[in-house]
């Protein structure tokens, strides 16, 4: 199957050109974008596993260099996690399995199951090198009041 493909903000990378790779059930366009599988809980998108962090390769990069970019260690405590997971999450966090609006994606609608999100301590969010190293490098902080530990890559999802 092919995947829909997102660049920031929903649009494709600028530059006028485009190459398209197909890559086990889904289309990669070159430059800072994500896969996005038709089904994120019948299919995982490609990850990098770096120090327990899980995230697609363009997402990694973005977030490998704001943490050079920080000069610390940015502190995740969750980033890829599957369906399954997010089902346990959301009961967590409000209760109900199938995600609740401003507190919990529902599963397959999470940008954690793209491997796009991170979620960090609050000891990570009090460090202004830290935050700011996310922005700049294209992580959003899209529910700074509900969820502010939560970052997504590629768009504020």
């Amino acid at each position: 199957t092919l995947a829909r493909v997102r660049g920031p903000g929903g649009s494709t990378p600028p530059g006028g050109t485009t190459s398209i790779a197909t890559v086990v059930g889904f289309i990669a366009l070159t430059g800072p974008v994500i896969a996005i599988p038709d089904d994120p809980c019948a299919e995982r998108p490609p990850l990098r596993n770096v120090d327990g962090v899980r995230l697609q390769p363009v997402a990694m990069k973005a977030f490998l260099r704001a943490q050079r970019d920080a000069g610390v260690s940015i502190p995740v405590v969750e980033s890829y996690r599957s369906c399954a997971e997010q089902r346990r999450a959301c009961r967590s966090i409000c209760g109900n399995p199938e995600g609740c609006p401003d507190l919990c994606a529902p599963p397959g609608l999470s940008w954690h199951q793209l491997g796009a999100a991170i979620d960090i301590t609050q000891e990570g969010l009090d460090d202004p090198r830290i935050f700011q190293a996310l922005i700049d490098n294209g992580w959003c902080q899209p529910l700074p009041d509900s969820d502010p530990g939560h970052f997504s890559f590629d768009g504020c999802h």
